[in-house]
């Protein structure tokens, strides 16, 4: 089938779908919105169906389908379903189960990351138990940064997209590149028209969604550094970036703060940033929602086209990591800076 049927069926699907389920009340985030979305997303009734049309979109329309792959993605797809509906509140049992089933993919796969290019790191993962454990916390990191992430619109979803995105030009420049190229499209199509959906805040992605999409990308690319030695593993690393390190970062601060890592709260880049522009610039809650994200992933967009174009060298992919870091600190501590004293004199006029 065309890509471009698929889309549009997609595209019918999503439509009717969110309908119902805002007409009949179903799935909806109405009256317990998480503290971390509702800062920046309106209460208005919007379904959180992204997952879902992602893991439909694989199991009706990835022609290689591999139905134990669609077997775990679909449970840690109904880890974040429990979340969105809030018959899973506690982030411990959360973490727990999704690391059940991350190494229980891998041992059935028996993947893992192969090799960071670092001799004492890759020494140690030559060890399966090690491995294992290594690429696990990996892929969890991704999962739940993504899930950070996920406060504005298109945000989480555009963030995916550029770096499906990234794949492919990647291949079409270098088509010896291995790569489950079926599986990157169908992916693809299936979260642009979750993109699409998103960007005028019709449906989310959820906790569903972010925590899916994470996981197959995760795995994608580390299929993609396992099967192509040409491509050093750190422009994988550059790939995921921003949600491991917005993860990395949040557990340290909130460590700092004597919080809980795994409770949510309000002081991620985007919430400082999407605070910015509608404090200082005055800008409504919508515009600056969107605003936010089209800032961040235009960064993002960035480093992405810099690290594809020098996808062999690792030199350069630790520097493009480096400049990333230095930018989201900098970026972080200004903003936090700023809101602060925009707060003070807001309260003391």
């Amino acid at each position: 089938m065309s890509h471009y049927y698929i889309f549009i069926l997609l595209f019918i699907f999503t439509y009717f779908l969110n309908y119902f389920l805002i007409k009949k009340n179903l799935f909806l985030e109405i009256k317990k919105i998480s503290k971390h979305k509702t800062f920046a997303q309106s209460r208005e009734k919007v379904s959180y169906v992204g997952g879902f049309i992602i893991l439909l979109g694989c199991i009706f329309f990835w022609g290689e389908k591999d139905y134990n792959f669609i077997i775990f993605s679909s449970l840690i797809f109904i880890l974040g379903i429990f979340s969105d509906l809030g018959l899973m509140e506690s982030p411990l049992k959360r973490f727990i189960l999704q690391s059940l089933a991350i190494l229980s993919f891998l041992i059935l796969y028996k993947t893992g990351i192969s090799s960071i290019r670092i001799e004492l790191i890759d020494y140690l993962i030559q060890y399966k138990a090690i491995n294992l454990l290594f690429t696990t916390f990996c892929i969890l990191i991704v999962i739940n940064g993504s899930n950070f992430m996920d406060g504005v619109n298109t945000l989480t979803a555009g963030y995916f997209l550029l770096v499906l995105i990234s794949l492919l030009l990647i291949f079409f420049n270098n088509q010896n590149i291995l790569l489950n190229f079926d599986l990157i499209i169908i992916t693809t199509i299936s979260l642009f028209v979750v993109f699409v959906f998103n960007i005028f805040g019709k449906i989310y992605l959820g906790d569903n969604g972010a925590y899916l999409i994470a996981f197959i990308v995760s795995i994608i690319l580390i299929d993609v550094s396992k099967n192509n030695i040409l491509i050093s593993p750190y422009y994988v690393v550059n790939l995921l970036w921003y949600p491991a390190f917005e993860n990395f970062f949040s557990i340290i601060r909130k460590t700092i703060q004597k919080k809980s890592p795994m409770e949510p709260d309000n002081e991620h880049l985007h919430h400082l940033l999407f605070s910015y522009f509608k404090k200082i610039k005055g800008l409504n809650k919508t515009f600056a929602n969107s605003l936010t994200a089209c800032a961040i992933n235009f960064f993002n967009l960035i480093i992405f086209t810099l690290a594809s174009l020098n996808y062999s060298y690792t030199k350069i992919q630790i520097l493009i990591i480096l400049i990333s870091l230095f930018f989201y600190n900098f970026c972080y501590f200004a903003l936090k800076k700023i809101n602060i004293k925009i707060n003070y004199e807001t309260k003391n006029f």
